[in-house]
């Protein structure tokens, strides 16, 4: 695996992309970033509903920090899980709640990825990332 990239954020990696493709390739390598969820992980209770793709989220919570596990079928989906993430992971729930995931994700360069359904699928991640109940 290519390590170049590892010192840029994943925010600076996206940003540096300069054109469509190279977004794609970017979450696409992204993707391989993401442990996979076992079979077992993968239940109705961890799907994500609204999501054009397949998407499970698990939310795990310690000492009031918290921890997030995901999966998709589509490895586009997968980069862009990896960018949301990277966004929340081992943050407090306060913490989570005053970010503007949207904003936020708007900076990514991800819009031309984001059709109309997906970004109902994105939206519903959100919801769940900054629920306060799991």
């Amino acid at each position: 695996m290519n390590n170049s990239n590892q010192t840029l954020t994943i925010k600076e990696q996206l940003q540096a992309c300069r054109s469509k493709e190279e977004t794609f390739k970017t979450l696409v390598t992204l993707s391989k970033t993401l442990p996979r969820l076992s079979s077992e992980e993968k239940t109705e209770e961890n799907k994500v509903k609204g999501c054009e793709s397949a998407v499970w989220l698990i939310v795990e919570e310690s000492n009031g920090i918290r921890h997030f596990n995901a999966d998709s079928d589509a490895k586009l989906m997968r980069g862009v899980l990896v960018a949301i993430l990277s966004l929340v992971e081992g943050k407090s729930i306060a913490d989570i709640q005053q970010i503007d995931l949207k904003a936020e994700l708007a900076e990514l360069n991800l819009s031309s990825y984001l059709t109309s359904s997906r970004t109902n699928g994105v939206l519903a991640i959100l919801e769940k990332i900054q629920a306060t109940k799991q």
